[in-house]
This record gives C-alpha cells, structure tokens and sequence, in this order.
C-alpha cells in the first residue's frame, strides 16, 4: 500500500520525521517497507497484513499516525444525500444477499466527463494509477481514500434500467472495461441488467456499461461482496485487481453510505450534474458497531506488566474504541488459571475495572477480549516491556526415537525444487497389491484384524503406493512426478521385522539422466558417496527410483568446506563429438577432467545420432587464461580422446 505524506497529512497533523514516522508504525503493526521521495512529497510503501483490511485507504492509516502521535483524525465533511423532488434516473436493484451483504447506490444526472483537476491526477499517479477521466479517476481515489471499491456504470447502457446479482453457470463470455476477454468460471460474481453481463462483481467492471467520453449519466454503486467468491474468480481467471485484492479481505460493511457521499460529493463537484434517485441501501440486517469488554487485572496478567488505566483508557480512545469504564456487577468476574501472571513487580490486590468499548465496523478484526488487550499493547509499545529471561534449560540429550529433520527438509527440498510433488500414503496395503508384484504374502507382515482387505498387511515398500497415485493422478494430469518419505516394514516375523524410511519417486516426464542427476545433487548435498544408478528402475509408466533413506542417512556428511568464488572470469566452450554408443558418458567426462587442472566442470549438453556434445569450463584461480593456453588444453584433450576411444571431433 503506498500512500503520499502530503494526502495523509488532510487527514491528521504529523509531528514526527518521515524516518521516525515509519519506525513507529512498524513497532505497532503497520510494516513500513520503504520511504521513497517524488515530485516534493514522502511516499511510504506499507505491507498490510491480511487481518486489517482497514489499512488499506488513506484514513485507515491515517487512523493508526493519529494513535501513536496522539492526535484527532479531521473528519471529511460530506453532505446529505437528500432525495430528489423528481426521480429522473431511477433503477430497479435485485439483490442475493448471500452474494452482496449490502448494495448501496445512487444516480447522477447531467455529467461532464472530462480529465480529473491536477491534484487528483497527481495523488493517483503517487500511488501507481494511472489517470483517466474525471469519474474513474474519483471512484479509484475514493477507493483507496477509504478502502473500499466502488463502481460507476454508464446509466444509458444498464438495459431497462434494471440490475440482478447472480452467480456465473460457468463459461460465459464478458469482456472486462479494458476491452480483454474472459470465460468465466463458475460461481463468480455477476451483474446483469435485463439482456446480458455487464459487471464482474469485485473484480472488473464491463466495457458494455463502462464509463465513456459520452456518459452523461451514472449510477454509483458500493457493495460488500462475498470474499471467498471473490478470490476464487480472482484466482480461476488469473485476474487480480485492486478492488479483488480489497475485497478478498473484507471490507467495511458499515461504511457503504459514507462512501457512496463521498464519491457523489467528488462528482458532483468536478463533473458537474445533480442527483437524480432516491439513495439504495439494500441489506437484510443492520451494520451497526459492537460492544467488547476488558478486564484491566486480566489484561495485566496476560501481558505480564501493569499499565495505568488512564494510559489504557487514551490508548482505545486513539483508536476510536470510545472506552468507558463500568461497574463490576455488570460483567461477570470469572478467574481464568490457564493465565499465571509473570514476576514483574505487578502489585497484589490492584482494583480490577472493566472497560467497555465500541468497536467500529471498520474493525473487523476486534472481536474478543485478547483483541483489546493486544491494541493496548502494541499501542503502548512491546520494547516499553520489561526485559526478562526465558526460564528453563535446554536439553542436551537426544531423545528416545530421536529424528533429524535437517536432513529429511534437504532431502525434500531438493525434490521439490526439482519439479516433484510430495504425497503422503497409507502404511497398510492389500493381498492383492503384494500379487500383483508377484511377492508371496507370507513374507510380509499381517494385520490380524483388518479394518479392509484393502489394508491388510505393512507395506514392504513405497512403490505400491506411488503407482497408485500415478494412476489417480493419470486421468487429470498429463505430466505426474511424485516422491514420499515414509515407513516400509521389512520381514514377516513380528519380532525379527525392521521397520525402515524409504525414500521413493516416480515420474513420467524425467528420463534415466535427469532422475539421475536429481539423486546425484541430493547425494552431493548431503556428503553421500554413492552411484545413483542402482536406485533406479525403469517402468511402463516412467523412471522410478527407491532409497533405503534409513541406511543412507548414516552416510551423510554436512561438514562441507567453502571455497570463495574465483576473482578471474571462466572461459567456456562446447565441443561435439563422434564417439561409439557403447563407451560410457561418465568415463569420457572423467577422463576430460583429467587432462588439466583448468578444466573446473563437464557435462553432458546433448546427443544427436552417434555424435555427444559436452560442456567444457575452463578457469584458473589464480590468474585469466588465455585463449592459446585454452587451445593448447583442448587440443591435448582431442588428442587424448582419439587414442584411448577413437573420438572424432564432429566437424
């Protein structure tokens, strides 16, 4: 979230540095990733955290400056969207409030689109919008002034002047205000007016209904969608905008009158017009603030210091809480022993208050006593807490069972980056798994009560199972690459059998080298001295490989010694060459490696026919080669190869 120090200041008097100002912020929550200066002003990039959407308009960050410096928010002086004598542009709304909570909205009549006054065009520019005419340019201002979205369609275009909120069957064809179309998924939010699709609620307004330079009338509308719906359109069409990214974290659902005023109020002012229907506020239930309580000895105990209450009491009220203290009698007192108040210097027998504040529905993220008592405490400030010690000693013993997981997370990390996924499967499998391996079930372990004859015996290992979930996985997915690490029990005598981690994959889209050099980088990682060849087996449905990870993990050495970067620039060349079929890769890289000390690295590039291409670096620590020292290396290298192998270079 960007916001201009300048716009920010409209909002509530600023005393402290840009520098100090950030600092502070980010000690109560609000992240202040960067401080940048443009065009004379102060520009602060934030990073919000999902649970305060509030943060993301200009006042709601304005609200937090004003908590920590202690002052008043001014409020925006916004009129009174009276009705009209004359309705001229009415519009019939039909609502699904499992859709839209609330749908607010208002007509305007007489417009004159035209470019935004200079000092709009200048706030949106600081925040990363582009400008476009006088109303897109307020309903984007609006949005982020008060976080949340709104939407302006062209009057004349809304077909018989009448609007449905519904949900999308799926597939059908809308084409978005900046002329890209979209399928759209099923579910997503729609408007329709009496003909077709003219607004993809939450996400992107119709080019059929946007506003153009010939709109001379409008219909404003603010509306609380449904979140989840929300992203799952956002995500299903790859489409994020700045009102979905709002949107799908929840909005203010008491706030959709002051900002259909406030747009109306911009409109009106910089476009002209007059309004033109009566104000639509459709819900099924009233949004009104909510009372919450807090315990000050309880507070004290949790936190583990004692604040004055008539710090606690300034504090929610710069947070617009509107806290009053009230009698005992009226709310209960119940002793809660799961909190041990910490050995700070808290006095016994401090008066217990109950405070009872009002919490606004810009708020959503107060909604339990443990809330209140953590705005106090970031108010307050968590480095004004006194300094203690962790009581306690750590264990230098390793426990009974004891499991490294450093190098179960490399091991997995190393798949995974490699382009395989994860699956975790059952430990039992059935008589029928272990035939069709043509294994005799009378060498494994049994179950003697079954809950299924699917689940009847330990598995010996991993493959049954990761053959299964190729051929789930087949009829949905073209490329399959799957890995696990888990148990095999091997044996059939309940106290002689061993219970082993394997770890196993399958892929249909990785051949023999690539799996290879995938097992090769995790050996190397892990300090393993092993040929990753003989884990490997080739099957109808891909390459497949099994490590006994128990056994090998005995191996591992991450003891590894750091060498820095060489100070002089590599020279690298490929070189092709006419080799027969039968001499094995591996020795023709191993004996290139041998003919100079230069040569740091060799690789197999790519094969054609009978002819191998290998990648050849060249680089001395110690000082640049030079091209005829690099001549002199290749050619001896050539030579070599012709002796011992009969290699060509291919011409």
């Amino acid at each position: 979230m960007l916001a201009p120090l300048s716009w920010l200041k409209e909002y509530v008097d600023i005393t402290l540095s840009p520098k100090e100002l950030g600092d502070r912020l980010t000690e109560v929550g609000l992240g202040t990733e960067k401080i940048t200066k443009a065009d004379g002003d102060v520009i602060f990039e934030f990073e919000i955290t999902p649970n305060r959407p509030d943060l993301l308009s200009i006042l709601g960050i304005a609200r937090e400056i004003a908590a920590v410096e202690r002052k008043k928010i001014r409020q925006l002086n916004l009129p009174n969207l009276t009705k009209p004598k004359k309705e001229s542009l009415p519009i019939k709304l039909n609502p699904d409030y499992k859709l839209f909570q609330r749908w607010t909205g208002i007509s305007i009549a007489n417009i004159s689109i035209k470019p935004s006054p200079q000092w709009m065009q200048d706030r949106l520019t600081k925040i990363g919008l582009r400008p476009i005419n006088n109303v897109i340019d307020i309903t984007n201002y609006v949005m982020f002034e008060l976080g949340i979205p709104l939407h302006a369609f062209d009057y004349d275009q809304i077909i018989g002047h009448e609007m449905t909120v519904e949900k999308a069957i799926g597939g059908e064809h809308f084409t978005s205000v900046d002329e890209k179309s979209y399928h759209l998924p099923k579910n997503a939010i729609i408007i329709k007016d009496k003909e077709r699709i003219i607004d993809l609620a939450g996400i992107k307004g119709g080019l059929n209904s946007g506003i153009t330079d010939n709109t001379k009338y409008v219909f404003l509308h603010v509306t609380i969608d449904d979140p989840i719906l929300i992203r799952r359109a956002s995500i299903a069409l790859s489409l994020r905008s700045d009102a979905s990214a709002i949107y799908e974290r929840g909005v203010d659902k008491g706030g959709t009158l002051k900002t259909l005023a406030r747009a109306a109020q911009l409109v009106i002012e910089l476009a002209g017009g007059n309004i033109a229907s009566k104000i639509y506020d459709l819900k099924n239930k009233a949004f009104e603030p909510w009372k919450l309580k807090l315990r000050t000895e309880r507070m004290n105990n949790i936190l583990g210091i004692e604040i004055p209450e008539k710090r606690v009491l300034s504090i929610l009220e710069s947070l617009n809480l509107n806290p009053s203290i009230i009698t005992l009698s009226s709310f209960p007192r119940k002793r809660e022993s799961r909190f041990v108040p910490v050995k700070t210097g808290i006095k016994s027998g401090v008066t217990d208050s109950v405070i009872e504040c009002t919490v606004p529905t810009y708020r959503n993220d107060l909604k339990i006593e443990e809330d209140l008592i953590e705005e106090v405490a970031r108010i307050y400030g968590y480095n004004n807490f006194p300094k203690t010690i962790p009581i306690g000693q750590l264990s230098t013993k390793k426990i009974p069972y004891f499991k490294d997981f450093k190098i179960e997370e490399i091991a997995k990390n190393i798949l995974q980056a490699s382009g395989l996924s994860e699956i975790y499967t059952y430990s039992l499998i059935g008589e029928k798994d272990l035939t069709e391996q043509r294994w005799k079930t009378e060498d494994f372990l049994r179950v003697d009560n079954p809950v299924s004859l699917e689940f009847e015996y330990l598995r010996p290992t991993l493959k049954i199972n990761l053959l299964k979930g190729f051929s789930q996985n087949k009829p949905n997915f073209k490329d399959i690459n799957l890995f696990e690490l888990g148990k095999v029990y091997l044996g059939n005598n309940l106290n002689e059998a061993k219970e082993s981690y394997f770890l196993s994959g399958i892929s249909n889209t990785k051949n023999f080298f690539e799996v290879k050099g995938i097992l090769e980088r995790l050996f190397d990682e892990l300090g393993i001295k092993e040929d990753p060849t003989k884990f490997i087996e080739i099957l109808d449905e891909g390459v497949f490989f099994e490590i006994n990870y128990s056994e090998i993990i005995k191996q591992v050495d991450l003891n590894k010694k750091y060498i820095p970067l060489p100070k002089y620039p590599p020279i690298i060349e490929d070189l092709a060459l006419i080799i027969e079929e039968k001499i094995k890769t591996g020795d023709i890289i191993n004996e290139i490696k041998q003919q100079s000390r230069f040569v740091t690295d060799v690789s197999l590039l790519d094969t054609f026919r009978d002819s191998r291409t290998f990648h050849i670096i060249y680089q001395n620590k110690e000082g640049n080669l030079t091209t005829e020292e690099v001549g002199k290396i290749r050619e001896k290298i050539i030579k070599f190869l012709k002796e011992k192998f009969n290699a060509k270079v291919k011409e």
